[in-house]
């Protein structure tokens, strides 16, 4: 199981490095991709928006890299894989490079190792850095200090100055404590946190998982490791994908 999915993660990385070939990525083509895999980030209430950022050479450059790599955006209605994701399994994809399949195991320190602050800092320090060489007349609405994420948010009031917010959303603990099942089974008077969750497959059309029990616990982890150090594209698409379900219901 764990030797075909590492295979398809190798066809994949084939596939993209094939669509890519004809293209040499200059300077220009790099801080593109990071500005459009930024975008995740960007809602109504910051300054600049999303809005202002889209008519920009950078973004459609950043766009038209992105279906290369990866292939054009497949609309909600349409996106099967969409309608099986949940805040568990986005995880462990985000770790893995595949859906889980029942009896896998999500850990909180795959959680952690993944949104590390070492992986936000390289990849949020690429995106600010090309927003300064490609959108110099936009002040850039992301910054990262001491590990954490600040948001510049508009003003409440006519005349008023932009004002920085901290998005916790980043953190690792707080990434675990909105998968459901884990915030359901935690006791936090006792300060006890569930440690990891065991999917049970696609039921009723999404991943479904469990409390991990300690028998679930002894099996053997899947022979792959989670990656090390996952992408701007990978964060974005993963942020992009938990605003559909939480917010649209996808």
């Amino acid at each position: 199981m764990a030797q075909r999915a590492l295979l398809k993660r190798l066809e994949r990385a084939e596939e993209a490095a094939k669509a890519l070939a004809p293209i040499q990525l200059s300077q220009f083509d790099e801080d593109a991709l990071a500005i459009y895999s930024s975008m995740a980030y960007l809602d109504a209430t910051m300054a600049p928006t999303y809005h202002d950022v889209e008519p920009t050479a950078a973004y459609a450059r950043g766009k038209e890299l992105r279906n290369a790599l990866y292939g054009p955006t497949t609309p909600v209605h349409l996106n099967e894989h969409l309608k099986r994701y949940s805040r568990a399994s986005g995880e462990f994809e985000l770790a893995f490079g595949r859906e889980p399949q029942a009896g896998d195991i999500l850990r909180y320190e795959h959680v952690a190792r993944m949104h590390r602050s070492e992986n936000y800092a390289r990849e949020f320090g690429r995106a600010i850095e090309a927003w300064q060489r490609q959108l110099p007349f936009l002040t850039c609405p992301l910054k990262f200090e001491d590990g954490r994420l600040f948001r510049r948010l508009s003003p409440e009031k006519l005349g008023a100055e932009p004002t920085w917010e901290e998005d916790v959303r980043i953190q690792s603990g707080e990434r675990w404590l909105t998968i459901p099942e884990v915030l359901a089974n935690s006791d936090f008077e006792k300060m006890l946190i569930l440690s990891a969750v065991v999917f049970l497959g696609v039921v009723g059309a999404k991943h479904q998982c469990r409390p991990a029990t300690e028998e679930s616990l002894q099996r053997p982890e899947p022979e792959c490791e989670p990656l090390n150090e996952p992408t701007g594209f990978l964060f974005g698409q993963q942020r992009f994908n938990d605003f559909l379900v939480e917010v649209m219901g996808a």
